[in-house]
This record gives structure tokens, C-alpha cells and sequence, in this order.
């Protein structure tokens, strides 16, 4: 079983990172292997379009109204 986590973090002057992070009960105590990943300017970018931003994009689509059989059949007797 594997874990991501993330945390939006400040980097020091020192460049030395101190993180506590609290994992999920799921993950069995005893050896693991971590893995840091690191995103310059992560935490400055505000405007970045995250996941949720989407939500609810496509809910005047045509195809969210339509029978799923439908639509592959006109998009098949198109070609």
C-alpha cells in the first residue's frame, strides 16, 4: 500500500525541511521507503486550475443529456 501526501511548505534560508506529518491509519508501522517530490512555487500560484475547478464544467454538455448508445452510434454513422 502507498500514500501520497501533500503539503504546501515554506522554503527556509537554511534549506533544511523539518516536516511532522501525520500518516493514515492504514499504513502498517515498521520499514517504508519516502519519497520527496518538490514543486518550486507550488504555494505561490493561486490561479493554477486544480481538479475541483472543473466540477460542474461539462453539465450543460449535450452529452450528459443524451443516451450513451446514441451517442456512439451518431459519432460512428459519422464516420
Amino acid at each position: 500500500m502507498t500514500a501520497t501526501i501533500v503539503e504546501k511548505v515554506t522554503i527556509p534560508e537554511n534549506r533544511r525541511l523539518r516536516l511532522d506529518l501525520a500518516l493514515p491509519a492504514s499504513l502498517p508501522a515498521g520499514a517504508a521507503e519516502v519519497r520527496v517530490t518538490i514543486v518550486p512555487g507550488a504555494a505561490s500560484r493561486p490561479d493554477d486550475p486544480r481538479f475541483a475547478d472543473f466540477a460542474g464544467c461539462l453539465r450543460g454538455s449535450r452529452l450528459f443529456g443524451q443516451d450513451g448508445l446514441e451517442f456512439q452510434r451518431e459519432a460512428r454513422d459519422g464516420w
